[in-house]
């Protein structure tokens, strides 16, 4: 990723460079936080997999295309994160803990510094120094 342009958006102009193409190729929904716990618990159920919120979102949003265009094209969702990173979310609605993968658990086990600032350069500013 380029930290110095870190947009999805970017990446996809990369694929589309026209905003023609762009909409002949990609289309997007919205999905909110119930529609997201609820899919992680009914995929849960019907699956046997845990999904974190973000991969929950996708496979919600595949869930809601019409059948015969889950039918007609090729789809893949991906999962961006491992449903550990989120157990406070994740095990309430599957009614289980979430295994921790061992390299997962070494860095949650690394100390924290937390720093809280207001959203501006200044204060960024201040905080580097």
């Amino acid at each position: 990723m380029d930290v110095g342009n870190p947009s999805n958006f970017e990446r996809v102009r990369a694929f589309y460079p026209s905003l023609g193409s762009m909409r002949e190729h990609l289309s997007a929904d919205s999905v909110d936080d119930a529609a997201i716990r609820r899919r992680i618990g009914e995929d849960f159920m019907h699956y046997g997999r845990e999904w974190c919120p973000h991969t929950a979102t996708a496979a919600e949003v595949y869930a809601r295309l019409p059948a015969e265009e889950r039918r007609d094209h090729p789809w893949v969702v991906v999962a961006t994160a491992h449903p550990a990173k989120f157990n406070e979310v994740v095990e309430p609605i599957i009614g289980k803990g979430v295994d921790v993968p061992p390299g997962l658990a070494r860095l949650l086990e690394l100390p924290r510094q937390v720093v809280d600032m207001p959203p501006t350069l200044p204060a960024l500013a201040a905080a580097l120094e």
